[in-house]
């Protein structure tokens, strides 16, 4: 049955010794999993997971006390002298690994749901493509789709089981860093289909290449096309479009004015606030449909949505209503726009490698403003031995790039400043006196993109600004 685990019958599909302590509930519908004992609700299944500073097997008598009724746990710690016993009416599911635990529950689980299964990879804009194609199915469908950035082997397992009997259709957003990691999430998720953002410098640090990137995300295509799948294909990405030659199951999106393309963007604008609009065909028919998003490249990421919702049979009106009622999550620090006293602030300064560094560049010179177009960058961290060639490169393209002032932050971004030139203001090493300069730049009419790899908490430097222009 849809929607249902029995715990009872999970020792026959994957190792698990089920034990309880009376009367425990062997069938749970939509079961309720978590890794963080703090969202244990009644009746949950918690999976006790270790990490660099906690362990989860510490927290079982507190989960059992909020009413967890089930406790995935390790072996060993079972064994232990020190593991107590099970509350009347809970049990433990006992394994050698939990997290291998968690993925193989979601993989039992998800095999009980016949429904459209779209899984959403790439290197660059894949929540921002996987929250426009939820918006968009949400207008004809009831769909779960991953929360925030949830897309790896863990977060990949929690969406599964996050799958009701009432879904209609779910959204899953996959991403990896290491060779291999694709083929364990679709073995865990099994799409019906699915698409690929782009083939872009991500984790070079161990994908090394773009040979090595594209090799492993269109892993994707290649299962769908083993397993009678539909790929939705960018046609705008070289890399892609030679990956998907020979599908038999394909559709495809692009800009290019051809005939072959079957949903195209047309007429591509920016308008004051930074916000682009496009003209979609498809099938002989258009509409103008105007984003909250800003960046030329969002425009891609929304067609590929519409390609999702023609080809599921949504209208030309409910798809301009999908995308055009989404907005960026404030969490998401992906080119989130905010005025602060009189100044527009860019924030993306979740993650960074060069093809997005050139995509926030180009958002920022898009945006129309009275002052000066300044850009804040940081070091890109996740780029291996391509570090350096693709830091210098980023700075040539700055070089190029009607922007009027650069500060770089961090010990590699330094390589921005020096291949820019007399665009560069200055470099810092130190979050305050980075600050302490722009309070003194930075003026009304101006627009200020910050961008840069997570882990060097820029949005700190973001948030000290705003917090210092609203008070003016």
């Amino acid at each position: 049955m849809q929607g249902v685990l029995n715990i009872e019958e999970l020792s026959l599909k994957f190792p698990v010794t089920v034990a309880g302590n009376g009367d425990v509930r062997g069938i749970v519908t939509d079961p309720v999993v978590v890794i963080d004992s703090r969202a244990v609700v009644d009746g949950a299944i918690f999976v006790a997971l270790q990490g660099e500073h906690t362990d989860g097997h510490q927290y079982i008598d507190e989960v059992f006390a909020k009413g967890a009724h089930w406790a995935m746990v390790k072996k060993a710690w079972y064994e232990s002298e020190g593991a107590p016993a099970a509350p009347e009416g809970c049990g433990f599911l006992v394994v050698e690994d939990p997290v291998a635990g968690l993925q193989r529950l979601a993989a039992i689980y998800r095999q009980t749901f016949s429904i459209p299964v779209i899984a959403v990879g790439g290197s660059n804009g894949k929540t921002t493509t996987k929250e426009m194609v939820a918006a968009v199915l949400g207008t004809g469908f009831t769909v779960q789709t991953s929360k925030g950035n949830l897309n790896n082997h863990l977060g990949v397992p929690l969406t599964l089981l996050q799958l009701r009997r009432q879904t209609g259709i779910a959204v899953v957003e996959m991403g990896i860093n290491h060779p291999g990691e694709m083929e364990l999430l679709l073995e865990l998720a099994r799409p019906t289909h699915g698409l690929l953002t782009n083939i872009g410098h991500e984790h070079l640090e161990f994908l090394l290449n773009l040979e090595g990137v594209a090799a492993e995300e269109t892993r994707l295509f290649r299962y769908l096309q083993q397993h009678g799948g539909t790929c939705f294909v960018n046609a705008d990405d070289l890399w892609l479009k030679e990956a998907a030659e020979g599908l038999t199951g394909s559709f495809t999106y692009g800009t290019a004015d051809d005939s072959q393309i079957a949903c195209q963007a047309r007429h591509i604008a920016v308008d004051r606030s930074g916000r682009v609009s496009f003209e979609f065909v498809s099938g002989g028919l258009s509409e103008r449909i105007a984003l909250h998003f800003i960046g030329k490249h969002n425009v891609i990421n929304a067609l590929a949505a519409a390609a999702v919702g023609t080809y599921f049979g949504l209208s030309l009106e409910q798809i301009k209503k999908g995308l055009e009622a989404l907005r960026p999550s404030p969490g998401w620090k992906r080119l989130e726009v905010q005025d602060a006293g009189g100044v527009v602030l860019i924030n993306d300064t979740y993650n960074a490698n060069s093809d997005s560094m050139r995509l926030a560049i180009d958002a920022l010179v898009d945006i129309p403003c009275s002052g000066k177009k300044i850009a804040v960058l940081g070091d890109m961290l996740e780029l291996g031995e391509a570090g350096i060639v693709e830091h210098e490169k980023t700075g040539r393209y700055i070089q190029q790039s009607p922007i009027d002032l650069l500060f770089t932050y961090g010990r590699h971004a330094r390589l921005y400043g020096i291949e820019a030139g007399a665009r560069c203001h200055g470099h810092y090493e130190n979050r305050q006196k980075l600050l302490d300069e722009l309070k003194m730049v930075v003026q009304p009419g101006d627009a200020v993109l910050f961008k840069a790899s997570r882990s060097m908490r820029l949005e700190l430097v973001v948030e000290a600004l705003i917090k210092e222009r609203t008070t003016m």
